[in-house]
């Protein structure tokens, strides 16, 4: 297993200064196995972690290591004190023996430059005084062992490595709730080709058909194609069926923090079970009780509807259909609520061939327009099949048009109105814009219609993900393969 570059990326962005600071000056001396900070923060998690990305499986090695960081210290104190205590400062064994034979062996001018004093017992009090606050800090670093320098450079590179990864866990549960997969927001292809989801909740016509209630979601004339919303219901509660509405960015949410709870044994059994508070909690910091009940409604809603595209004239022909779940359950266990959510074929597959676009979380969290939320792996779809498709202008952007239709073929909207359609859909490319993602600069074009958009070049990390992953055809990996190599070169 090969850790996102872009996570490793972001972790080095993010950790202490002590810590980077300690491998940038001692590489030379300690690390030279490693190429930067980079490559030493990917080996010590898969080091620790491996594929252990679960929330409980990351607290249950941070545990062990703050554990096995105590332990270590307390070694390091009683050989200290002991070394202090049966030898005397002439003997190797004497923690202070380098200090002292620097002493003896170096002008005064160049001891006082490395301590900065040429006073003998000074300088050793001093460092009495700084391991005695060291070893009081529980929170303090191994290598920030004031002696360290008397650890061998097994002892140092294994310290280190506890250090580091303490760290890297710290990060993960302050930036990414302890769950390593939601570093991606990721979502499977087939469900940007169609537009299942709106930016606002609306309900539309359903009529009866044999086996299900049907209503059409968009028409596409060019083709005599229909895209429509199935949904089984009790044929006794009408009441139901008029209270349903199209998915909308909530939907589009609950989705994406389930695809991030995806463990090994999803694999084998097609279901994951998650706590109702934990899907609640992807949408507000502190959710209510109306909000725990909206979630259960929409995921059980989400299995008992399905998807379809087919020619007008021949509804029962269907050219494409597939459905999200099998099954939801509610089970109640110790106070707490949890779904156990068997998925569909057409969606397991997706998931398990890897069929996905993913976009960083921090990213899709920092949209605040519902429409940018639900485009955002559109745009980034579109932003990966240029990159292997055109060059880059001038500006050293991607470019491409498109037209209205290109939105309506992706995108729910309520309202049949173009004029305000468009509006919406400017008003989501300028937030992309501002805030630098996926977009450089676009604008739109009122006599033809068409949006212009600009698009940044994939990061080095960004190319390198996907090369690990099989989001891409394979002529598109050679190309992507070449222009790493070519930038590295």
């Amino acid at each position: 297993m090969a850790y996102p570059k872009q996570l490793i990326t972001t972790l080095c962005e993010q950790l202490p200064e002590n810590l980077s600071g300690f491998f940038n000056i001692e590489h030379r001396k300690y690390f030279q196995g490693f190429e930067d900070i980079n490559d030493m923060v990917s080996s010590t998690m898969w080091d620790f972690i491996k594929d252990e990305t679960s929330k409980s499986e990351i607290s249950n090695i941070n545990n062990v290591q703050i554990k096995m960081r105590r332990q270590k210290k307390a070694r390091w104190m009683a050989a200290y004190e002991k070394g202090a205590s049966e030898y005397p400062i002439t003997d190797k064994k004497n923690p202070f023996f380098s200090i002292q034979d620097a002493y003896s062996t170096l002008s005064g001018q160049a001891f006082m430059k490395i301590y900065e004093t040429n006073d003998l017992e000074k300088v050793i009090e001093s460092l009495k005084q700084a391991v005695k606050e060291w070893s009081g800090n529980d929170k303090s670093l191994l290598t920030e062992f004031p002696l360290i320098s008397s650890k061998t450079k097994r002892q140092v590179l294994d310290s280190f490595k506890i250090d580091l990864i303490i760290s890297i866990i710290k990060i993960i549960n302050d930036s990414l709730d302890g769950n390593i997969e939601s570093y991606f927001a990721k979502k499977p292809t087939i469900l940007l080709d169609n537009p299942l989801f709106s930016p606002s909740k609306y309900s539309v016509p359903f009529k009866q058909t044999v086996n299900s209630y049907v209503a059409d979601l968009v028409s596409y004339d060019k083709d005599d194609m229909v895209f429509q919303m199935l949904v089984n219901c009790d044929p006794n509660k009408m009441d139901d069926i008029q209270n349903l509405k199209v998915f909308d960015s909530r939907d589009n949410q609950i989705l994406l923090t389930l695809f991030n709870n995806i463990h090994l044994d999803f694999y084998q059994s097609k279901q994951i079970v998650i706590e109702v508070g934990a899907i609640a909690k992807s949408m507000v910091s502190r959710p209510n009780k109306r909000l725990y009940e909206d979630v259960k409604m929409r995921v059980h809603n989400m299995a008992r509807t399905g998807f379809r595209l087919c020619k007008k004239d021949k509804p029962n022909d269907p050219v494409f259909t597939f459905s999200l779940f099998d099954s939801v359950e509610t089970i109640k266990q110790n106070n707490h609520e949890y779904l156990a959510i068997t998925f569909g074929n057409t969606l397991f597959e997706a998931i398990t061939k890897q069929k996905m676009i993913s976009v960083t979380s921090s990213n899709y969290n920092s949209l605040d327009n519902d429409l940018s939320k639900l485009l955002y792996h559109h745009l980034q779809r579109e932003r990966i099949s240029l990159s292997t498709s055109v060059a880059p202008d001038a500006n050293g952007l991607l470019y491409k048009k498109y037209d209205y239709s290109f939105f309506q073929r992706i995108i729910l909207f309520r309202s049949k109105k173009k004029k305000e359609n468009i509006q919406l859909i400017t008003e989501t490319l300028k937030e992309f814009k501002e805030k630098a993602i996926a977009l450089s600069d676009f604008r739109y074009d009122h006599q033809t219609g068409c949006f212009h958009l600009y698009f940044f070049l994939l990061s080095e990390d960004e190319k390198a993900d996907l090369l690990n992953t099989n989001e891409l055809h394979d002529s598109d990996l050679s190309v992507l393969s070449e222009s790493i190599t070519a930038e590295r070169f």
